[in-house]
């Protein structure tokens, strides 16, 4: 029977301290919860970008190599060739990605070194066999968050996301 009692007043002693804290789980989420959610909003607004900015790589990679092949599609010149290549590897983010704010821009220069000399190289050319040609993507990323979108993006809450690759055209046999 004591130890009855001592169970009860223990129990009684707890509900009582517990009484005093009511609402306070309430209380500590509503000042969590905005900044958790803030953080998991940022994680994936981040996340979409790093996927555009790899599609673009990507993209960017698989062009090149069309473009230093040589290969022109049946009724096109050899930039819409390089371009349609381009335009069909993003289309993964279809929905995210508006194909005509896309800037493609190929600069071609005799050797490796006349990269980033002045007056060396000849701009919107994808070279002829053996030159080097810099391909050069840009496409400018509206962020959908404007707390982000103010933090990292310019005015209108856009990076521009780059991709560039140095390929040396394939000789001619």
């Amino acid at each position: 029977m004591l130890q009855f009692l001592k169970t009860y007043r223990l129990l009684s002693l707890r509900a009582k301290r517990s009484k005093g804290e009511r609402g306070v789980t309430s209380i500590e989420f509503a000042l969590i919860a905005p900044v958790f959610i803030m953080l998991l909003i940022g994680i994936t607004e981040m996340s979409l970008v790093l996927l555009a900015n790899h599609l673009l790589e990507n993209a960017t990679y698989n062009a090149s190599r069309t473009g230093k092949t040589g290969y022109v599609a049946e009724g096109q010149t050899q930039l819409e060739t390089v371009t349609g290549v381009l335009l069909s590897r993003l289309s993964g983010l279809a929905p995210l990605l508006d194909p005509s704010r896309i800037t493609i821009t190929t600069t071609s220069y005799g050797s490796l070194s006349d990269i980033g000399q002045p007056d060396q190289g000849t701009e919107e050319s994808l070279g002829t066999a053996s030159e080097v040609v810099v391909y050069t993507i840009t496409y400018p990323w509206q962020l959908f968050t404007p707390l982000i979108g103010n933090l990292i993006g310019d005015e209108n809450r856009e990076i521009n996301l780059t991709s560039r690759i140095v390929v040396r055209n394939e000789p001619t046999d």
